[in-house]
């Protein structure tokens, strides 16, 4: 490469941004089209077809969290404008917990809250961030997952426990350098997506490994005065 042709320090954070891009579009078009084709599939299987429904059904699920850990990388490289609001935590929380529900039947999803836990955050990021970590933890639990919303003097708290194995630290070096490894990116993705989330409003991110094993992460907010 010649000094003409050698990216300045400057320019790889645009760059970054145009590989973003293209990935987002690229690769998100592929995604979505593989989405909607095994949907179509698995509405032409007949009844009896259990095994094969079971396949096409793991397919799609897996092209639908790749397209979550496609928009997660991109947020990453490429952070939105937030809009910070006063948010209440309880149903935000809860519409992600039914929404795992449904997407892992077999799992038993707990959520225990307070009526309402009020913060300042911005909603869409969030959702995103809270949703893709709750996800990431129902993905490799074996048989239960607990959500805990509490309050105390000064603050909220999100606590979400899983039972299985516990975090690597090649995952757990995401919340410090974002794209540390591609060992179990999911989860990687989710706590650096949830940090940069909250950091900006006050929000602080933490994760234990249980001695019985499984993981536990705790998301705590500052209340806004009543």
């Amino acid at each position: 490469m010649t000094p003409s042709e050698e990216v300045s320090p400057g320019a790889q954070p645009a760059t970054s941004q145009r590989l973003a891009r293209l990935l987002r579009h690229e690769v998100g078009d592929l995604l979505q089209s593989i989405y909607s084709t095994v949907a179509i599939l698995l509405e032409r299987l007949l009844p009896e077809q259990a095994q094969e429904r079971r396949l096409l059904s793991e397919l799609k699920s897996r092209a639908e969290i790749c397209r979550h850990e496609l928009d997660a990388v991109v947020d990453l490289v490429m952070p939105q404008t937030v809009s910070p609001e006063r948010v209440d935590l309880v149903p935000l929380v809860s519409t992600i917990v039914g929404q795992m529900r449904q997407r892992y039947p077999a799992l038993a999803v707990e959520l225990s809250s307070e009526p309402a836990l009020h913060l300042v955050a911005d909603p869409r990021t969030l959702a995103g961030s809270l949703g893709l970590l709750t996800l990431a933890i129902c993905a490799v639990a074996r048989k239960w997952v607990r959500v805990r919303l509490t309050r105390g003097d000064q603050e909220a708290t999100c606590v979400l426990e899983r039972d299985g194995f516990s975090v690597s630290a090649e995952q757990l070096a995401w919340l410090e350098h974002p794209f540390a490894t591609t060992q179990q990116a999911l989860f990687g993705l989710s706590l650096a997506q949830v940090r940069r989330a909250i950091e900006p409003h006050g929000g602080r991110i933490a994760v234990v490994n249980p001695s019985e094993g499984g993981v536990c992460v705790q998301v705590s907010f500052p209340c806004p005065t009543e």
